[in-house]
């Protein structure tokens, strides 16, 4: 059984569904057990979106999304 850590540490691969059947369909049993995780990737999920739709309508200058994406992808990879 997937633990709230796991669970969040996971979430990225999950939403992209690059985890393997496996530990997807214990994810979602973990889901729908713990109302807190699932809050939480609801959330996310809506951030997400939100963060998509906005960049896509808004020009931002290419050193400003070069930068905004490598500090995601190295806090993505670096957090606890």
């Amino acid at each position: 059984m997937i633990c709230c850590k796991e669970c969040l540490d996971l979430l990225h691969d999950y939403l992209d569904g690059t985890l393997s059947k496996e530990i997807e369909k214990s994810l979602e049993e973990h889901f729908e057990d713990c109302p807190p995780c699932i809050s939480f990737l609801n959330t996310y999920k809506a951030a997400s979106s939100a963060c998509r739709q906005t960049l896509t309508q808004t020009e931002v200058p290419d050193e400003v999304a070069a930068s905004l994406k490598s500090f995601i992808k190295k806090n993505i990879k670096n957090s606890p």
